[in-house]
């Protein structure tokens, strides 16, 4: 009888309002039991979350050997929970990884219009890596209203809702599907657009490998959108394909998440 070995496999998105076990629990569950069939000998047991506090207490209690996650949660645990980044995520229809903050139309122009204002976001819990890493520290008074419901948070902007924030950050392709809204787009601008980012990653946690192969997970990763069925499985999480670390990128968002100057 072969044994199989059965790890722990984590899936973060911060913030994002579908990243829980019972919306994408079962489609994750699908793209893992593919990665592990081409893997061989090892049966995933993903686990889906959109909170990075979370994640870590998944990471201290169920020691995942791999995971997909943010860049910021990345940078964030590095150390403490002995990550190694793998590989980058290509997202379906994303040509470069930027963030932008939208304001209203009439708002002035550049960091000026974010500055000492409230801005919503999904990344809140990630806070260090907007200010670090999306802003480089070139932003204070800033403070953070945590979202899960970007469009929303854009539509309270526009019809100046009692709780609204005064700017909203979120990535670039979700504001090009925006700004082609006949209610929205009109009305917002974009303020601030940031540099190109890292993706999300794939890692590996070192200490909890055990006899798992990375070569061999590595592979099956990257010969994924070269078949049929790998493509099919994997725009059922809107990815494009597992690309090479871009390590001169991930390189400089760490100094910007240190605060080391450019």
């Amino acid at each position: 009888m072969n044994l199989v070995l059965v790890v722990a496999f984590l899936f973060l998105k911060t913030g994002e309002k579908f990243a829980t076990q019972d919306m994408a629990g079962e489609t994750v569950g699908e793209f893992t039991a593919c990665v592990a069939k081409a893997v061989g000998g090892v049966k995933f047991d993903p686990c889906v979350l959109n909170d990075p506090v979370k994640a870590v207490e998944f990471c201290t209690t169920k020691k995942p050997p791999v995971g997909i996650v943010t860049p910021g949660f990345y940078l964030a645990y590095q150390k403490a929970l002995d990550m190694e980044p793998l590989l980058e995520v290509r997202r379906q229809k994303v040509e470069k990884e930027r963030y932008v903050i939208v304001v209203k139309k009439n708002a002035g122009d550049g960091l000026d219009a974010v500055r000492g204002k409230v801005l919503a976001t999904t990344l809140a819990a990630e806070e260090r890596y907007i200010t670090g890493v999306i802003l480089q520290d070139k932003v204070a008074e800033l403070r953070m209203k945590s979202v899960t419901d970007i469009e929303g948070a854009a539509f309270d902007l526009v019809e100046g809702a009692k709780a609204a924030a005064d700017v909203v950050l979120l990535e670039e392709e979700a504001w090009q599907v925006m700004e082609k809204d006949e209610e929205l787009g009109p009305k917002l601008k974009v303020a601030f657009r940031s540099e190109e980012l890292p993706g999300t990653l794939v890692v590996a946690f070192r200490a909890n490998l055990g006899k798992l192969d990375l070569g061999k997970l590595k592979n099956a990763l990257t010969s994924m959108n070269k078949s049929e069925d790998g493509c099919s499985t994997l725009g059922s999480i809107r990815v494009e394909a597992f690309d090479k670390l871009n390590e001169a990128r991930l390189k400089k968002a760490q100094e910007s998440f240190l605060g080391k100057p450019q």
